[in-house]
């Protein structure tokens, strides 16, 4: 008995022992579970909660910094911690230690995440140089008499067409897209000068996303203010009259509005078109057709197009909808970038200058060549800055690749196209804008020299014996 009751003993000891050995090698292999990222572990993981998966996960996503991609505007608030072509070689080192301590097995967005918070340009004084420089030339427009002899006004039909598809209730940057919109043309009706006529035309209200709805909705085109003068209870009440709805008929929005402006037409009458749009034609339309017909025909209005919060597909389309129309093409991306651009084009088309001597021309000069030169030397910032820090980024992806900080090539090709897209909407943006305030600059330098040599004429005419 006492045989048997020492190999019991044994035996349990043994197998006591057993346990012990698998709980160490449990322990000792708890820092190669920590190593899987979390949503393979969340995926291989069949008896966790999917509920609490998400509260568990749920405020980390929401605090977790996002590096912007298309808003420019929050792209120019973004600067790195090392400035690219200027770090010294203590920066140096020191960058390479971040990138060596950086995470594992990242993905394309988090890696750019990542580059962006190293190396972002800081272009935010460039870009506000750009954004503040005012195109229009102000000069005195006093005569020795104090008297100003006021050019023929020229008569301004304005028609404005808005996208009333379902995207437009989107939310952007100030509240929602259609009622920013509202808002921002409203306003940009009331500073016309006395003697301007406007229209509104909205497209797209009726119906619904649907498939079902479609060809409701893309037969929706109407005129919801008439050519008229400003009268703010009409137009607010004709903004009243739709909300977002269906789907994007923009050719056949454009195509109306030359019904619109039928029989206006003459050597002093003026048609501009406005379209406020945040996407492309879904209506099977062309719109860059309808918008080269239109300026053909014998009304010859410009198209000028307003792209609300548009992607990269959508800037392409509606870019040549502008071309084809002698217009131009502005993205916006918010309440406030909005309300800017249509001030400034109030500014652009209708601003009459009077001045009448050669001492103005000389002050036209200076200020026109202080606005080319202020602009040049902002958008070359804006340009070597970001194509420094984008040369750097695109070179990060070796480093990163070499220390396996991707999850895989598609990551790697991710992250590339992630640096390259910034980079383009960027140049792009600035781009536009400089060559947009340019050409305001140049048209007003014209105009300005024209008036003043007519009013010179005319001062010669009267007081030369």
């Amino acid at each position: 008995m006492k045989k048997l009751k020492s190999l019991t003993l044994l035996l349990i000891g043994i197998l006591f022992l057993a346990i012990l050995a698998g709980c160490s090698e449990d322990e000792a292999a708890a820092p190669e579970k920590e190593e899987i990222p979390e949503q393979q572990e969340a995926e291989t993981t069949p008896q966790a909660d999917p509920e609490e998966e998400k509260e568990a996960s749920g405020p980390e996503e929401s605090q977790a910094p996002k590096a912007a991609i298309h808003n420019v505007e929050e792209i120019v608030k973004e600067k790195g911690k090392y400035v690219p072509n200027e770090m010294t070689d203590q920066q140096k080192e020191e960058l390479q230690k971040e990138v060596e301590a950086a995470p594992e097995g990242m993905t394309g967005e988090e890696a750019y995440l990542f580059a962006v918070s190293l190396l972002a340009a800081d272009i935010e004084e460039a870009a506000r140089i750009i954004n503040e420089t005012d195109p229009v030339i102000k000069i005195d427009s006093a005569t020795p008499e104090d008297e100003i002899d006021i050019p023929e006004a020229e008569t301004v039909n304005v028609a404005l067409l808005l996208d009333a598809s379902g995207s437009m209730a989107g939310e952007v940057t100030g509240g929602q897209k259609m009622e920013l919109a509202k808002a921002a043309i409203q306003n940009y009706a009331s500073d016309l000068p006395e003697g301007a006529n406007i229209m509104l035309r909205v497209y797209g209200h009726e119906g619904t996303g649907t498939d079902a709805d479609k060809a409701m909705s893309c037969a929706s085109n109407e005129v919801v203010y008439e050519l008229g003068g400003y009268d703010e209870q009409k137009f607010t009440e004709s903004l009243r009259e739709f909300a977002p709805a269906g789907w994007t008929p923009l050719a056949g929005a454009i195509q109306a509005a030359e019904a619109d402006l039928n029989g206006q037409q003459g050597d002093n009458v003026r048609n501009v078109i406005y379209v406020v749009s945040d996407g492309i034609e879904t209506c099977d339309g062309d719109p860059v057709a309808a918008a080269a017909a239109l300026t053909e025909s014998e009304i010859q209005a410009e198209v000028n197009i307003i792209g609300f919060d548009v992607d990269n597909e959508g800037q392409k389309q509606l870019e040549e909808v502008a071309k084809a129309g002698n217009g131009q093409y502005k993205s916006v991306y918010s309440e406030s970038e909005l309300n800017e651009y249509l001030k400034q084009e109030y500014s652009r088309l209708y601003w009459e200058w009077l001045a009448w001597s050669n001492d103005r021309k000389l002050e036209i000069l200076s200020q026109s060549n202080d606005i080319y030169f202020d602009l040049l030397a902002a958008n070359n910032d804006v340009s070597f800055l970001s194509l420094a820090a984008k040369n750097d980024m695109i070179s990060l992806q070796y480093d990163f690749k070499d220390l396996g900080k991707f999850k895989d090539d598609e990551a790697l090709k991710r992250y590339v196209e992630l640096v390259n897209l910034r980079y383009d909407t960027v140049r792009n943006h600035f781009r536009q804008e400089v060559d947009r305030k340019d050409a305001i600059r140049k048209e007003m330098k014209e105009k300005l020299n024209k008036q003043v040599e007519e009013m010179k004429e005319e001062s010669d005419k009267k007081y030369t014996p």
